[in-house]
Parts: structure tokens; C-alpha cells; sequence
């Protein structure tokens, strides 16, 4: 609060003071007083406000400048009522008990929308684990009387239902990861040995040269892994290459690639792109989530596009690394 805007507040107050004074002494000089006499009480008048003006102002801009201190240290700013001092003017104390009152309302709404989402993300998870029962069951039908086609169905199927894990897990990460030092080697060749028959069928072949050791949650990492796998299959891609240089594990096929003006908008979520327009097969989902994991684990993730696509994981040297 500034001494200027302070006074524009108290404009009325000043005017009508000065006005008052003036008019008193109008009638001191009607009365033959000295002309010393009307300015001494004149300016003992206006003295007496602007004493009263300035101790107001300095209470009031020392109480304001320690809430604006304690509001820009506070992680959660809705709960600036519960460490609120009381204050010592009148319309401050009413003004602290609406804010008490509207913050107590939002801390209740934002507790019942925390509940609900958790019990949403509850039913998310059983429903997931529940509906993989038989899944399992059809995949197994499949293998066992040849049914190739419906096979390949049934595991896209199986794909999208782990991708709505993955998305209701997505906000509570720190509660289900175990950091480990991995081997990248094997952690690539376990994505692609696992879609082996979907990736002999396109006859997609796999350029393997990612060679050393990394800090993260295998379950995650192998999930990102997933996504981008599945995006360059779907985008035409006949070579996909992995390899790993100074802590950055990159993918890069032969695709059909993202178009220069949809680059930047490739990890918001539901984005499809011109591409994923043209197929009809895109969700906008899946590079949503690699980049929200990524986030989560402390890890960074890029995306290049120059005759095909090019995706880059980046790791953290210190296996110490801050997760959110």
C-alpha cells in the first residue's frame, strides 16, 4: 500500500478537513480574532489529522506489507485465513472473517473434489485389473485355434485398457515407483521381445545400440518405451533405432514424421495432429502421458521430427534426483 493510494482512499476526509478548517476560520475572522490566532488553530487542526492520517497509514501498511510477506512464503495460497494475525482497524477484522469463511467453503469443496477423485482413480484401477481377467481369456482362445487377427485386436485392446491405468495412476506416481539402476540393453530389448509378433507381422525391423546403465522405475520407463513404440508402428515407421549417448536414450524411426507446426503442441493432452486426423487411430493420449510420467520421475523427454520422428529420454546422472 502506498502513501499515494492511500490518500486517493481518504480523499473525502482530507477535502472535508480542509474545508472545515477554512470554514472555522471564515468565522474566527468575523469574530476580529488575530490573524495568528486563526492560523495557529488552523494549523493545529490540520495537524491533528495528518498526525491521526499517518499513524493510520503506518498501521495499516505494516499489517498489509506482513500479509503480502507471509502470502508470497505460503505453498498453498487458499490457506493464508488459517495464519492470518488479527488485525487492529475495524474493517480489516471484517475482513479477515470473510476471508476465513470463503476459504473454510473452498477448503471444503476442494477436500470433497479430492475424495471423489481418489474414489474415481480407486474404481479406475479395479476396473483395469478386473476387465484384464478376460482379456487374457480371449488372447488365450485366439492362440489356441488361430485366430491371428482377432488376436492383434485383443492386444490393442489390452494396450489402450493398461494406457487408462497408467492415466489414473498418473497423479499419485510417488506412491508406486521404485527408482533402480537399470540396464538399458535389457530394458529395450524386454519392449521389443514382448512386441516381437506385432513388429515381425509389419515387418518392422529394430536397429538395437543402446548400451549402459540409467537410475528409474522400470514399470514407468517401460510404459513411455510402449507409448513411443506404439506411435512410430502407427505412423508408418519400417526402421525404429534405439540408442543411448550421455544419459539420453533416443528412439527415431522412419515414419511418416510430425509436421513442423504441430511440434509444439505434441505433449498437450488430446492433441492428434494432422496426422492423427488423417488416420483416425491417434487418442492424443500417449505422448500426453510419456510427458507427465517424465515430469513426475525427473525426467526429460523431447520430441524432433526431420524424416520421421525422434524421441528423447533424458535421465538424471544423480540417482538422488527430486521426484514430484
Amino acid at each position: 500500500m502506498s502513501g499515494l493510494s492511500f490518500l486517493k482512499d481518504k480523499a473525502f476526509l482530507v477535502i472535508t478537513a480542509l474545508l472545515t478548517s477554512a470554514y472555522g476560520g471564515l468565522i474566527l475572522y468575523a469574530l476580529d480574532c488575530p490573524v495568528s490566532l486563526i492560523l495557529s488553530v488552523g494549523g493545529l487542526y490540520l495537524l491533528g489529522g495528518a498526525v491521526a492520517l499517518l499513524y493510520e497509514y503506518a498501521r495499516k501498511r505494516a499489517y498489509y506489507k506482513r500479509l503480502l510477506a507471509q502470502l508470497s512464503e505460503l505453498p498453498q495460497k487458499r490457506l493464508i485465513s488459517e495464519i492470518l494475525e488479527p488485525p487492529a482497524f475495524c474493517e480489516g477484522v471484517i475482513l479477515r472473517d470473510i476471508l476465513k469463511a470463503a476459504n473454510k467453503s473452498m477448503n471444503d469443496e476442494v477436500s470433497r473434489l479430492e475424495k471423489a477423485n481418489r474414489e474415481y482413480r480407486e474404481y479406475v484401477e479395479l476396473w483395469v485389473h478386473e476387465i484384464k481377467t478376460p482379456i487374457s481369456g480371449a488372447r488365450l482362445i485366439c492362440d489356441n485355434n488361430g485366430y491371428d487377427g482377432v488376436a492383434e485386436e485383443v492386444e490393442k485392446i489390452e494396450k489402450y485398457v493398461e494406457q487408462a491405468l497408467f492415466y489414473a495412476r498418473s497423479e499419485s506416481v510417488e506412491r508406486d515407483y521404485s527408482i533402480q539402476e537399470l540396464d538399458i540393453q535389457s530394458l529395450v530389448g524386454g519392449v521389443v521381445k514382448r512386441n516381437a509378433k506385432y513388429l515381425i507381422a509389419r515387418k518392422i525391423k529394430i536397429e538395437h545400440r543402446a548400451e549402459g546403465r540409467v537410475y528409474a522405475d522400470p514399470k514407468w520407463l517401460e510404459f513411455i518405451l510402449q507409448q513411443v513404440l506404439d506411435n512410430a508402428v502407427k505412423y508408418g515407421a519400417r526402421t525404429i533405432a534405439y540408442s543411448f549417448e550421455n544419459n539420453t536414450l533416443t528412439l527415431k524411426d522412419d515414419g511418416a514424421g510430425i509436421p513442423q507446426k504441430d511440434l509444439p503442441r505434441v505433449f498437450e493432452r488430446g492433441f492428434t495432429g494432422e496426422n492423427g486426423r488423417k488416420t483416425a487411430r491417434s487418442t492424443g493420449m500417449g505422448l500426453y502421458l510419456c510427458k507427465r510420467l517424465c515430469d513426475k520421475l525427473g525426467l526429460g523427454i523431447a520430441v524432433r521430427s526431420e524424416g520421421g520422428t525422434e524421441v528423447s529420454v533424458t535421465f538424471p546422472a544423480n540417482p538422488y534426483v527430486t521426484f514430484m
